[in-house]
């Protein structure tokens, strides 16, 4: 599919992305200090003894993967706003509000503010583009899995993606536990500056991604579930663990009732979208649900 969209990076220290019609055509505007914030983030990360144990604290695998981590987090972000074009946000708004400023992952304007609102309709387009912005993603995952596959390792060799045998659980356990950071490193944003935003907890938000990048790995591979199921429960926790360290608080745990948190706000999530599905029948690019993604 092609995007007609152009991408500029806009001067700012509020790590905010978002989409909007200018003349036209469609135009995606990043912070610029996007990118050398995920890096950092991920560089630091990488130096905890929980993160990759297998891994000696100065081996060169780690500042490697951290790259690739911060790379697949920036493709995220790019490929969530290209899910509210996808998904017909973007025209249906441009049709409601003439020289709307867009779709924006925060509303720089204080939560109390007296007209700051939290709809349903937003909350339910966020949910969509993360499905969406995620199924984009097959083609990075994939090239990192054909990665390892082609390493021709030593047996006492160690790397970052791991081992050709268990390449696509691995890869795909490391993704969604690299989203998990870059959602965390948003929802700070917003608590930090007392934001707007209508994206649900980080842990949702991953969840949500494991969902989709689970599925659409199992259309294209055959892989041993429960062990991606138990590497991204490991990933998500030691990462957890590490970032916490870093100074960034967590609001919901990945403990049990933390999963009954998720799984229950994901049940309400796909009902929003179901109720508002409609509103874009005459802009959404491509009929789709969650079951066909």
């Amino acid at each position: 599919m092609h995007f007609p969209a152009s991408v500029n990076f806009e001067q700012s220290d509020v790590l905010n992305a978002r989409v909007r019609r200018v003349d036209g055509e469609y135009l995606i505007s990043i912070s610029s200090n996007f990118d050398p914030t995920i890096n950092a983030v991920m560089a630091r990360l990488v130096t905890s003894a929980d993160v990759l144990p297998w891994l000696l604290l100065d081996s060169l695998e780690r500042p490697k993967g951290a790259e690739l981590l911060s790379r697949l987090c920036m493709e995220f972000i790019l490929a969530h706003e290209h899910g509210h074009i996808i998904g017909g946000h973007v025209d249906q708004l441009a049709l409601e509000k003439a020289g709307t400023d867009g779709i924006s992952e925060f509303n720089v304007v204080s939560r109390d503010d007296q007209h700051a609102t939290y709809d349903e309709r937003s909350q339910a387009w966020e949910y969509e583009a993360d499905t969406i912005g995620a199924a984009l993603l097959d083609k990075q995952i994939d090239e990192l899995i054909e990665a390892v596959k082609s390493q021709n390792l030593a047996d006492n060799e160690r790397t970052f993606l791991g081992a050709p045998e268990i390449a696509v659980e691995h890869v795909g356990a490391l993704a969604i536990a690299a989203l998990y950071v870059l959602f965390r490193l948003m929802r700070k944003t917003k608590d930090e500056l007392i934001l707007v935003g209508h994206h649900p907890d980080p842990l949702v938000r991953a969840f949500t991604c494991r969902d989709v990048i689970s599925h659409r790995l199992m259309q294209r591979y055959d892989f041993d579930r429960g062990r991606f199921r138990e590497m991204m429960i490991y990933h998500l926790e030691t990462f957890d663990w590490a970032i916490e360290d870093l100074g960034y608080a967590a609001s919901q745990m990945a403990d049990d009732d933390g999963v009954n948190q998720v799984n229950d706000s994901l049940k309400n999530l796909a009902k929003l979208q179901s109720k508002y599905h409609h509103v874009t029948n005459n802009t959404r690019w491509a009929k789709w649900s969650m079951s066909q993604i």
